[in-house]
Order: C-alpha cells, then sequence, then structure tokens
C-alpha cells in the first residue's frame, strides 16, 4: 500500500531568493591572488598523491561489516518469505488442466489480508490443519468460488450463486461439478468465510468435503506460474 502525505504551508517564491547561485568548490582550488605561483604549482602536485597517514580498516573490521551484510540480507529474505511473497510446488492434478503436478508458482500474502482482498475466480492456497504422514503441514490450492454471505448450491452439475448459475469458463469441456458430503451441497458463508473448489471437480478435496474455508486459514493468492518456462505466467 503506497500512502501519500499532503504538506500544507507556501512555497517559496523564485523571487524570494533572486540572483541566489551556488557553486560547487574544488578541494584544491586556492585564489590565486593569495597564493605565489610555486605554492600554487606544488599544491597541485601533491593533490593527486595518497594520503600516507589515512587510516586503513582492519581486517577485523571488514569481516564484521560482511558478517552483518549477510545477517541482514537473511533476515530480510525470511521476513519477504513469511509475510510478503512465497514459492510453492503444485502437488497432485486437483487443479487440472490450470495447473499441473509439480508446477511451480508464486503467491502473495497481503491480499488475504483485507476483505476485499480475495475475488470470485482467484486461485489460493489455505492451511488444512492437517500433517502429512512426514509432518509436513497440508496446504491446498483450489479455486475461490464462493464469497461471504453468499448461499452457494451444487445440483444439476452446476455451481449456484445465490440461485444464478455460476459460468466457469476455466474448466475443461464437459467437466460437471458433483456434491461430496450434502452437509455442504447447499450452504450459506458466512463473515470472512470462502467456498473453494478444484478445477479438476472428479478428482479434488475441497469445500465440497471439507466445508468453507475462512478468510484466516487462507495463506496466500496466487500471482505467477514460474514453472514449466512454456507456461511461464499468470494461468
Amino acid at each position: 500500500m503506497t500512502s501519500r502525505f499532503d504538506c500544507q504551508g507556501q512555497t517559496p517564491r523564485a523571487t524570494d531568493y533572486e540572483d541566489t547561485r551556488v557553486r560547487k568548490m574544488d578541494p584544491y582550488h586556492q585564489d590565486s591572488s593569495n597564493v605565489s605561483l610555486e605554492d600554487y604549482f606544488s599544491s597541485k602536485a601533491s593533490a593527486g598523491k595518497p594520503a600516507k597517514d589515512r587510516p586503513k580498516r582492519s581486517l577485523v573490521r571488514r569481516v564484521l561489516e560482511f558478517i552483518v551484510t549477510v545477517a541482514i540480507g537473511v533476515a530480510l529474505a525470511l521476513l519477504l518469505t513469511r509475510f510478503v511473497i512465497q514459492r510453492n510446488t503444485v502437488i497432485g492434478s486437483s487443479m487440472v488442466p490450470t495447473l499441473s503436478d509439480r508446477d511451480e508458482v508464486f503467491v502473495e500474502k497481503i491480499s488475504r489480508l483485507f476483505e476485499s482482498g480475495l475475488k470470485r475466480g482467484d486461485i489460493v492456497t489455505a492451511d488444512m490443519h492437517e500433517k502429512t504422514p512426514k509432518g509436513d503441514e497440508v496446504i491446498i490450492i483450489k479455486r475461490v468460488i464462493g464469497l461471504p454471505g453468499e448461499r452457494i448450491t451444487i445440483k444439476e452439475g452446476g455451481v449456484y450463486i445465490d440461485g444464478v448459475l455460476l459460468e466457469e469458463p476455466y474448466l475443461a469441456e464437459g467437466v460437471r461439478t458433483a456434491p461430496h458430503n450434502a452437509v455442504y451441497a447447499d450452504v450459506t458463508l458466512g463473515k470472512d468465510q470462502y467456498f473453494l473448489l478444484g478445477d479438476n471437480r472428479t478428482n479434488s478435496r475441497d469445500s465440497r468435503d471439507i466445508g468453507p474455508v475462512a478468510r484466516s486459514e487462507i495463506e496466500g493468492k496466487l500471482i505467477l506460474r514460474l514453472y514449466p518456462f512454456s507456461k511461464f505466467g499468470k494461468p
């Protein structure tokens, strides 16, 4: 977010500083009216010589400066990946044909902080609060279908938003949406709740199984597919 600061007060007019000039001073310039020719040429000859008594940085100081620079860089990188942007690897086929297994994507973590930050059709990652057998967090990647306050109904092979059939051009031709859990086949979303579905409706575990997802559980919004390079860009 870019903030704008308005400064009040009058701007000085050019006439207030009329005929005011500055001059970039030559450190070796001296007024020739007060210096003899011998002194003048002597000063010019010595000007280009390095100062012998100039203190040199010790090796320890240079090493410490390098360590501090690296530490600052690492800290900034950690803050960036923790709070701003993150790279993820897609695992599975629940977002085919939009995303495929092993696609590399970047997600940003700012939009989810605001009520109006997520739109219908956005692809997001969300925390399932589950662990894999190896102890890793289960993070799903799905598409935002329903927004807070909307009624989502799955019937007749389609998704209805407040009774109106949702057009979904990102789905493969002929794909139909079937309910999984009857509890979530007709649900009204609460405040800060979203209904997420995978584009591969026949092979996706999503809000049809787990119910609405809270905004606090959404990790980020996809902004770019990095790999494969042949599909580089926003899906």
